[in-house]
């Protein structure tokens, strides 16, 4: 009798136990399953009627989390300070996802949850866990020299474990550009990394393992590697062993980010200039060609194409186990240690507020007071952000695509995580750019119309914001960017202002200075360059200018 007593208790905590599990459900179905379970004696209905409580309660807690994260999204939306996708999830179950703006503003294609990003740097955590993958097979170790297995790299003293944690030494995007100062629609692919290398002949910036220094050569290399090792091409060996056993079914490993608009992918955008108002695709945009077109082949750093849920389900394949052993896993999450003992800590990349970041075999890794450790990757090039964060303690998840990489994004998705974990959001504060207002105003009304503009707006601190660093990069645009007849006195002027509100800094003389020499004003652009000395003696650049402008008198 006592056991066929505790059958129905037994059933009943069970089917509690399942609705933890599948708490997506409808609370009342699941309390009417319990209800079939539940006979009436005392002590069942009292298991009942806890029972009750506990998942009213959750339910509860769910709805106003949701509720939460919905008042904070339509404020983000309303607002314009997010154009992408973003996804959140917990315990492997998507709990919320949504999209803003456009994939692709000059057709207005709307971004869906659809829509495909390229991932950027994120893809780095691809590379690697191939590179473990190959290493669990016994075809790698991570000891092993990068020269081992390509003789003709010119670094002996460089190992793969140097690759995967940016500890190598070894110059990045820098490395190309005498070639391509000299071959301007040169587009830089893996195949031709090892003989610029050998070309360029540059020491190594530091001895291997001694310092942290990102990278994206190290992960183009560990590319070549896994075709090296596997016969594969980079591209087959992601899908054959990480796409398809993580269900990746939309993802895939493009050969170039530079391209034109293509429907159900994103393209990256940027405004042109800060007298400009609309989003111009990146590529269309001739500053950015450097970045945009000779360097968007870098296979292996970048370039993996995929949606908000594909990556989900990389994540879930990930730590699930499916794709590489406990034992890889925890090795690829560790913080690098550097060749005197320190382990290496930095601020948090992308991630806000409190805490410190590390960097793993391929992932980044944040420590964040009261919330634990966190693993991932942000991804960065002009005209488009990503990240992807996970919580290891909380089993949290989120995934953030920008194709206009705003201002707002870090507060976005640290916002996000605060929300899953009943904290406040951080405040987002909307502020003009008063350098864009005066840019603006100078270009449709003249110079003194926007000297007086942004006098009479400068001290409204709550409503603008004013920069340095976008004065300086708007006197440029207008000095090398720009081509109606009073560019070259725009440049002047606002380099003019620029030094004037900021006299302590020695870059906006230097700066000024450029483009005086540019209008043919030696001498004052000679004392420029000797007051930006004297406040940085250690301004090579301007260093040379000035000897360079002094030969000529």
């Amino acid at each position: 009798m006592k056991n066929e007593s505790l059958l129905p208790l037994q059933r009943a905590f069970l089917l509690y136990h399942l609705s933890l599990v599948f708490r997506h459900i409808c609370p009342l179905r699941i309390l009417f399953f319990l209800s079939i379970a539940v006979k009436s004696t005392t002590t069942m209905r009292r298991i009942f009627f806890l029972s009750a409580v506990m998942l009213s309660g959750l339910f509860s807690t769910a709805q106003n989390r949701l509720g939460k994260l919905n008042i904070y999204f339509n404020n983000i939306r309303q607002t314009e300070s997010m154009n992408g996708n973003i996804l959140l999830a917990e315990n492997g179950r998507t709990i919320y996802q949504r999209s803003f703006g456009y994939a692709d503003f000059p057709s207005a294609s709307e971004n869906d949850i659809n829509v495909r990003y390229n991932l950027t740097s994120i893809s780095k955590i691809f590379t690697s866990t191939a590179i473990l993958q190959l290493r669990e097979k016994g075809k790698v170790q991570l000891e092993d020299t990068f020269q081992h297995y390509f003789p003709q790299f010119p670094y002996p003293d460089i190992t793969i474990r140097h690759l995967l944690t940016h500890t190598s030494g070894l110059p990045d995007l820098e490395l190309y550009e005498p070639l391509v100062k000299q071959f301007p629609d040169t587009i830089v692919t893996n195949d031709i990394i090892i003989p610029t290398l050998i070309k360029e002949n540059k020491p190594l910036y530091f001895n291997p393992g001694d310092k942290y220094s990102y990278c994206n050569t190290n992960y183009c290399l560990l590319a070549m590697l896994v075709e090296k090792l596997s016969g594969l091409s980079f591209s087959d060996y992601l899908q054959q062993y990480i796409f398809q056993p993580a269900r990746m079914l939309l993802t895939y490993c493009s050969k170039t980010s530079f391209q034109q608009s293509q429907p159900r992918i994103a393209t990256p955008h940027v405004i042109a200039a800060y007298y400009d108002t609309a989003y111009s695709p990146v590529f269309q945009v001739k500053r950015y060609r450097y970045t945009s077109y000779n360097n968007s082949a870098p296979t292996g750093a970048s370039n993996i194409i995929t949606t908000t849920s594909d990556l989900q389900r990389f994540d879930l394949a990930f730590f699930g186990g499916k794709l590489l052993s406990r034992t890889s896993i925890e090795e690829a999450l560790t913080p690098v240690r550097l060749n005197n003992g320190d382990t290496y800590w930095e601020h948090m990349d992308t991630m806000l507020g409190e805490g410190k970041g590390s960097y793993g075999l391929g992932w980044e890794i944040f420590e964040q007071p009261g919330f634990g450790k966190s693993v991932g990757h942000g991804g960065f090039m002009f005209g488009l952000a990503t990240f992807y964060f996970r919580n290891i303690d909380r089993k949290q998840t989120i995934i953030g695509f920008d194709n206009v990489a705003g201002p707002a994004f870090g507060k976005i998705v640290t916002s996000a995580f605060y929300i899953l974990n009943d904290q406040p959001p951080m405040l987002l504060q909307i502020k003009t750019s008063l350098v864009r207002l005066f840019a603006h105003t100078m270009v449709q009304y003249g110079v003194d119309n926007a000297i007086s503009c942004l006098t009479s707006l400068k001290s409204d601190t709550s409503k603008y914001y004013f920069s340095e660093r976008e004065m300086n990069q708007l006197g440029y645009e207008f000095l090398y960017f720009s081509s109606f007849p009073d560019h070259l006195q725009f440049a002047i002027e606002t380099f003019k202002i620029n030094m004037l509100l900021f006299p302590d800094s020695y870059n906006t003389y230097d700066s000024y200075a450029e483009a005086l020499s540019k209008a043919g004003k030696k001498q004052e652009a000679i004392l420029m360059y000797e007051k930006s000395i004297a406040l940085n003696p250690d301004n090579q650049g301007g260093i040379n200018a000035l000897k360079q402008l002094l030969s000529q008198l």
